[in-house]
């Protein structure tokens, strides 16, 4: 009988040991899921930051072409009137 009981000793000793060191191996997952759980917040974050950059580029790159093409609009505009106003004068009487 006794010697079950220091059986049962040593066992419960060395169970002890082995729970005290899964309790740390969880405070360390956890500790893993909580850091992960923070990083994928801030990459959620960024990739809205990225968005609304990306929607500033596109509009910032659309603007010297829009000037552009007003550009044009006029400068046509100028010389059909520039075709019309030397038609006029051509014409007789006119």
């Amino acid at each position: 009988m006794e010697h079950r009981l220091t059986d049962v000793e040593q066992r419960c000793r060395a169970d002890s040991h082995r729970i005290t060191e899964l309790s740390g191996r969880i405070d360390a997952v956890n500790r893993l899921a909580t850091a992960v759980e923070v990083m994928a917040q801030r990459q959620s974050s960024m990739g809205e930051s990225v968005e609304r950059l990306e929607k500033k580029v596109d509009t910032l790159e659309a603007g010297p072409g829009r000037r552009w093409e007003g550009l044009v609009d006029k400068l046509l505009l100028a010389a059909a009137a520039a075709f019309l106003a030397w038609i006029a004068a051509g014409m007789p009487g006119g």
